[in-house]
């Protein structure tokens, strides 16, 4: 086989794999847009679980642009909701000062209802930042 041959042999293959790793990373995001929509629906009808994973997304940029703002609505939403987990977030938040201005009183707030609600390390952290 010829050296042209082979060239345009291997040619072809490296298109074509390239070509399926972008309709594969193509997929991979149309996929991640859709399962967000579908997370964004949920929280919005009442899914406490839904809302604290938006807030998750959100405040680390996990699939999603890093959005501080959009994460502490989504982690309210959870937290008044009766989610805990996102009251313990939105808590570390407001404590830490990630992504918003630092608010003892409303860490404390936050954390106060992840504790009512048995987040055990809301109880721990608010007694911290008490002390």
């Amino acid at each position: 086989m010829s050296r042209e041959v082979r060239f345009k042999i291997l040619g072809g293959r490296v298109i074509r794999l390239l070509i399926s790793v972008l309709l594969f990373c193509y997929a991979s995001v149309s996929t991640a847009n859709a399962d967000i929509e579908s997370y964004k629906e949920s929280c919005e009808g009442g899914d406490v679980f839904s809302c604290g994973l938006l807030g998750s997304m959100y405040q680390w940029g996990d699939g999603v642009g890093h959005d501080a703002l959009q994460a502490v609505s989504f982690y309210e939403k959870g937290c008044y909701g009766g989610g805990g987990y996102s009251c313990l977030m939105l808590g570390g938040m407001y404590g830490e000062g990630l992504g918003v201005q630092p608010n003892t009183n409303k860490a404390l707030k936050f954390l106060d209802i992840a504790c009512e609600l048995k987040i055990e390390s809301g109880c721990l952290k608010s007694k911290q930042l008490r002390d």
